[in-house]
């Protein structure tokens, strides 16, 4: 008999844990579908991260300061090779690029093609070249292109160090030595893993469990280079975790070679000087004076080593910790068989060395960049290491403006080496019809003194301050034809204190000159005469509008006492090309957004009337055709040119084209006597840097200063102001307004006196006699007996007889 087993119920207690089991199995996917459904959402958060910074460009939608973007038009005069060193500069790689970089390039032999690298139009520019620049510029279908606009390129992504010149490197650059380096020591699987390496990631956290501050360890050269271009540099997990997130949504936008590019252009490799050494393109030039692509494998595997801690192993303070670590790269190249045994014993025993300091300081504008970081945070409360800064500086322009300020002092060294002295420098140069400021050198090596001269130090202005006194002259209704007495003078103010100035050099012509003659040839006394006339309250206020120190009322304040700062100085000459509008000095253009293209000019005052600054513009255009600055006549050539020398115990130089101001000073910082004039010291420099700038960008020129209504053009006999007739030896033609032109012709020449004349009574006095009655008696001591008292209000009261 076959007995059946019968299956008894399970016993309450086994039943009760299996549905645990079940219930926590249940949880457990519940949980695993909540985390993978986070995990989803976050990555793509942080795909979104990704996808705008890559749609605004890579490169340029990074915290930081921008410079202005380089516009490319016809008739500039750009080689192909210093073309390609723009776009270099601006992101730019010559290959076939993605949209991570600013675009590509290509070389052929007579043209540059450009390829932006996003949606933009033309979607290819074609730069050919003649023998003196660019010919012009065709897009992709054959069209000309009157211009085109190229990428802005980074100024500093960290402003507590100045960065240098840099050229954007692709990976076709980078020579396999140099690769092999990286690799070894920073993340030897990069070409294997997603971004993450979860065997690094995991030996790292392992270490750090429990512990919210993350130790050293496991980043990949993907999470590196997110680290240092999307995040705050806290060690928290919360930052782990959106690195890790972020690196592995950039690998599958980018690939492996963009991003190994990326990260050698990026990487942190200590400071030399006052340069903050980006990338290890900069790092071989700093470091070995070398190209990237001659750098032996002892130098790669130095640099390589240097990237986990740039200031412990560098070779310039710590050589034996930077030969170490250098080591341990060879090593590691060599357990991966990218070099040989022997090629490990070599290159180890190799001494660490480093190349000698640069001549030539290497950073980038760095005056410039202190004074944008002391704007910024004064302005918006923030500064470029949060936020996208958008400034005004034109780099082209600004290496011009180091190259003047260079060759000028260096010629300045050999003048005054016997006295172991070495001037100091500074320049500005704005767009007079914007404010916009394209060149700023604050001294001549900022490693050495960081004094932004050009902002931050006040020095008598000299005679440059002399076209504001003759400004308020001819607001006042005075002509520039009107007679003046070139003659030592003792002029009376506030009823009996004296002042007695001297011409500069203490010439004298002894004879009545125009008020025109008296700017054109900077003459101090006629100067003083043109300003007790006017009155010295209203110079000082017209001065303050301009934008200068509101001088005290003093004789003197006509001869340039009041101390300014160059880039005052700048500023206020701008108003003269700019219609006798004022427009505020400008370094930035925008914060967050890149800028518009064509911004609209904000003026900020009409300090005097356009006829009033066209006639002092034609007037400093005489300084250099016939007056202190002569010796630029012709010398910028197609351009307009006028300006101001001046000499207080240094050298002063403003000038400026229609569309360019420029202010060059010279002196030195203990307040000495620089001992030469404004024409001597800094016209040189001014005329080498007006010459490369308009060459850069023919814009900035102009055949002509835009004449405003009101003005016409008379020729006049300089001698005496009047209009000139055929037989006077010296004629300029001036331009004047209906009020202050003159209305007699010249009769000292050959021409009997016309009927309007004050002398037509005399009508049968001879031309000589008429000659001998307008010539200055003699001798000199007569006219050191001159009085000119002026009442409280400094307006001329009294004149007393010459003895």
């Amino acid at each position: 008999m076959v007995i059946e087993a019968t299956s008894l119920p399970d016993p309450p207690r086994i039943v009760f844990k299996r549905r645990i089991v079940r219930l926590g199995l249940v949880f457990l996917l519940m949980a695993a579908a909540i985390a993978a459904d986070a995990v989803a959402s976050s990555y793509r958060y942080y795909s979104q991260i990704i996808d705008a910074r890559l749609a605004t460009g890579y490169l340029t939608s990074r915290p930081g300061l921008y410079a202005a973007p380089r516009v490319l038009e016809a008739g500039q005069k750009l080689t192909p090779a210093k073309l390609i060193a723009v776009l270099q500069r601006a992101g730019y790689v010559e290959s076939k690029a993605s949209d991570v970089w600013s675009g590509s390039f290509s070389v052929s032999d007579s043209a540059i093609e450009i390829r932006p690298g996003r949606s933009k139009q033309p979607q290819l520019v074609r730069v050919a070249f003649n023998g003196d620049g660019i010919a012009e510029l065709r897009d992709d279908v054959g069209g000309l292109v009157e211009s085109f606009t190229l990428e802005p390129e980074v100024l500093s992504t960290d402003l507590s160090a100045k960065a240098g010149k840099r050229e954007i490197l692709s990976y076709g650059e980078i020579p396999d030595v140099m690769v092999h380096a990286i690799l070894a020591i920073e993340d030897r699987r990069f070409f294997e893993h997603s971004g993450v390496d979860l065997r690094g990631l995991g030996r790292a956290f392992l270490r750090n469990v429990g512990d919210e501050e993350m130790g050293q360890g496991g980043s990949t050269i993907t999470q590196q280079l997110v680290k240092n271009t999307y995040l705050s540099p806290e060690k928290t997990l919360q930052r782990k975790y959106s690195e890790a997130m972020l690196a592995v949504a950039l690998e599958r936008r980018l690939s492996k070679s963009d991003i190994l590019a990326l990260y050698s252009n990026e990487i942190y490799l200590g400071q030399r000087g006052a340069v903050a050494v980006r990338g290890i393109r900069e790092a071989a030039e700093v470091f070995y004076g070398k190209e990237l692509r001659d750098l032996s494998l002892s130098e790669a595997a130095t640099l390589a080593g240097m990237i986990q801690s740039p200031a412990r192993y560098s070779p310039l303070r710590h050589p034996d910790e930077a030969r170490a670590r250098r080591n341990v790269v060879l090593a590691a190249m060599q357990q991966n068989g990218w070099i040989t045994l022997e090629q490990n014993a070599k290159a180890s025993a190799e001494p660490v060395t480093v190349a000698s300091a640069p001549a030539v300081d290497n950073s980038l504008a760095p005056y410039f960049v202190d004074y944008v970081n002391r704007l910024a945070e004064s302005q918006f409360e923030t500064s470029g290491n949060n936020q996208r800064i958008y400034t005004t500086i034109d780099l082209e322009l600004q290496q011009a403006a180091e190259q003047a300020l260079k060759q000028q002092l260096d010629h300045l060294d050999a003048v005054y080496s016997k006295r172991d002295l070495k001037p100091q420098a500074s320049l500005v140069a704005l767009d007079p019809h914007t404010g916009n400021i394209l060149a700023m050198v604050g001294g001549r090596n900022y490693a050495e003194s960081q004094l932004n001269r050009a902002t931050d130090a006040l020095r008598q202005p000299g005679s440059t301050f002399k076209p504001f006194v003759y400004a308020a002259a001819l607001e006042d209704g005075m002509s520039q034809v009107q007679m003046f007495m070139d003659a030592p003078r003792e002029f009376v103010y506030d009823r009996n204190k004296i002042y007695q100035p001297a011409n500069y050099g203490g010439g004298y012509s002894m004879r009545e000159v125009t008020m025109r003659t008296g700017l054109v040839r900077s003459l101090n006394v006629v100067t003083v005469d043109v300003a007790l006339q006017t009155g010295l309250a209203r110079i000082a206020n017209l001065a303050n509008r301009f934008g200068l120190p509101k001088p005290e009322r003093y004789p003197a304040l006509a001869l340039g006492t009041e101390e300014v700062t160059p880039l005052q100085l700048a500023s206020a000459y701008a108003a003269f090309v700019n219609d006798g509008r004022r427009v505020e000095a400008k370094a930035i253009r925008s914060v967050g957004e890149p800028p518009a293209t064509h911004a609209a000019p904000v003026n900020v005052d009409q300090v005097v009337s356009p006829t009033t600054a066209y006639m002092i513009t034609n007037m400093l255009a005489g300084v250099i055709d016939r007056g202190t600055a002569r010796k630029a006549r012709g010398a910028v050539r197609g351009t307009a040119i006028a300006g101001k020398t001046g000499t207080s115990r240094d050298g002063w130089f403003v000038g400026y084209s229609p569309n360019l101001v420029c202010v060059v000073w010279i002196g030195f910082d203990n307040n000495k006597q620089l001992g030469l004039t404004g024409a001597e010291a800094a016209l040189p420099a001014w005329v080498d840097f007006m010459n490369d700038a308009i060459a850069l960008r023919p814009d900035l020129g102009g055949e002509n200063f835009e004449c405003p209504e009101g003005i016409k053009f008379v020729e006049i006999d300089s001698a005496t102001g009047l209009i000139s007739t055929v037989t006077c030896p010296v004629r300029e033609l001036i331009a004047v307004t209906d009020r202050t032109a003159p209305s007699m012709e010249c009769y000292l020449h050959g021409n009997l006196p016309p009927q309007s004349s004050p002398f037509a009574e005399e009508s049968e006095t001879t031309r000589e006699e008429i000659a001998v009655k307008r010539a200055p008696p003699e001798p000199l001591k007569d006219y050191r007996a001159t009085r000119v008292e002026v009442d409280s209000k400094g307006r001329r009261a009294l004149v007393n007889d010459m003895r």
